[in-house]
Formats: structure tokens, sequence, C-alpha cells
């Protein structure tokens, strides 16, 4: 008789992001324990402009997994001039690529 040791030990995964995301750049700050804070990133628009953001506001932070391939993801914000934008970005550590998508 099992007594449900060793069952649903298989980490929650999300399925496939559906936002619509991009490659970027991303500077990042280690802390003294190795957690990772996203200061600055840089996307290039449809044009070719680059573009940089900083400074970035960490709103939440946390380790999901999407098809099975985990993903620290992360809600931000930052202000430029007098308005606020929100995004994601999402950080690959596996390949140490990092994305990123808008809030609408």
């Amino acid at each position: 008789m099992g007594m449900g040791i060793g069952i649903n030990t298989q980490q929650a995964d999300e399925g496939a992001i559906k936002r619509k995301m991009e490659e970027i750049a991303c500077g990042v700050w280690f802390t003294c324990r190795g957690a990772a804070i996203p200061k600055l990133i840089k996307y290039q628009d449809e044009e070719g402009m680059i573009h940089s953001i900083s400074p970035i506001q960490v709103l939440s932070k946390e380790k999901k997994y999407y098809c099975g391939i985990p993903i620290q993801e992360y809600r931000c914000r930052t202000v430029s001039g007098d308005r606020e934008y929100l995004f994601r970005l999402y950080y690959y550590m596996e390949t140490n690529c990092w994305k990123l998508s808008w809030e609408e």
C-alpha cells in the first residue's frame, strides 16, 4: 500500500510561454549569495535602434518551469519621464539567455 511518498515530486510546469518576447542584453549585479539582480537592459527595436533601460526596479522574482525548461521570471518596472513601464524579464539558466516581454 502506497503512503504517498515520492508522489508529485516533479516541479509544476507552466506550459508554453504565450507572451511576445524579444532577446535582450542584460547587465546583472550578483549578491554575495549568488542572487542575480537585473540593473540594465538593452534591446533593439524594429528599425534597428538600440534602447537602454535603467534603472530597473524588480517587483518580484520566481523560478518557473516552461515546457520543462527552468526559467527565472522577474516582474519589473521602470519610469521614463512621467510614464511608468511594466515588463517581465526571463532568464534561461541553461543557456544564459535573457528575454523581455512588455506588459500590456
